[in-house]
């Protein structure tokens, strides 16, 4: 029922250059097609074509880290590239490294949506489902963290108000908070994944549970240096029928031959020379 696992990663130049273009895809994710636009009369009249605002928006949807440019160390609580990779990381693993049939749709990213570009995300990390038969949908909550603390586990799994388990608990015992996070996030879905999610914000709502269930899914970023495969998981762990009925998905994802710090650095680099070409 629940599942806590370790992979690891090691940190090659197709994994930086994968999940760096991945990156980009999401902050400039649009909602409009850009060859519908390029049909318009009035953007046909500039004389340029969809190229040219596609390269605008994107460039202007990648933040620049100022302090990484310097050659200076970023506050870990404002590293926005440190928690984004962290995001990346997670839902590509929820999404597209689990078995078929256990994989979540997450149709759309905390990276996408974010208003401020150079702000770190709050709230849910990610929101998925899967539906199971004609008549009821898992829901995926997801909470991602990056830690290079050598502590086992990091406060950030269960010690801080912020850390996973606190968090976690609290969308298992608040359902209002759910219902809330679920409302606002299916107002910018299309109408196939917002009439799933919609089926499951009315059962979550009215307590309908042959209706819904719930994953409460975490992935923990670490490296060589500091992970502890037995330890790291914590009360997510220790008392995972805490989140009962519902279940616990943890994946911790460490990588094998580079720091989280050094790794964050090259994932930058790699953002910024794409984002230059």
């Amino acid at each position: 029922m629940h599942k806590h696992k370790k992979i690891d990663i090691p940190v090659i130049d197709s994994f930086i250059k994968k999940f760096a273009e991945m990156y980009l895809n999401q902050r400039s994710q649009t909602q409009f097609d850009y060859k519908s636009i390029n049909e318009q009369v009035l953007f046909n009249n500039l004389g340029f074509g969809t190229d040219a605002l596609k390269q605008i928006i994107t460039k202007n949807t990648i933040p620049v880290d100022k302090k990484r440019e310097q050659g200076l160390d970023q506050n870990i609580l404002n590293d926005i590239y440190r928690s984004d990779l962290g995001e990346l990381l997670m839902t590509y693993y929820f999404e597209e490294k689990l078995p078929d049939g256990e994989r979540f749709v997450i149709p759309l990213k905390n990276i996408t949506f974010r208003e401020r570009a150079e702000l770190p995300g709050r709230g849910l990390d990610a929101i998925g489902y899967k539906k199971i038969g004609d008549s009821k949908v898992e829901i995926l909550l997801g909470e991602a963290k990056v830690s290079a603390d050598k502590k086992s586990p990091p406060p950030v799994v269960d010690s801080t108000d912020a850390s996973i388990y606190n968090t976690q608990l609290n969308h298992k015992n608040e359902t209002p908070i759910v219902v809330q996070r679920l409302s606002d996030y299916v107002r910018r879905l299309n109408s196939k994944d917002a009439a799933i999610l919609g089926f499951a914000i009315i059962s979550i709502k009215n307590q309908w549970t042959d209706n819904f269930s719930i994953t409460y899914g975490c992935t923990l970023v670490r490296d060589h240096t500091c992970v502890n495969e037995s330890s790291d998981f914590g009360k997510m762990k220790t008392n995972q029928s805490d989140f009962e009925p519902g279940k616990v998905h943890f994946s911790i994802l460490s990588f094998s031959d580079k720091t989280i710090k050094d790794t964050v650095d090259l994932f930058y680099k790699k953002v910024q020379e794409l984002i230059a070409n």
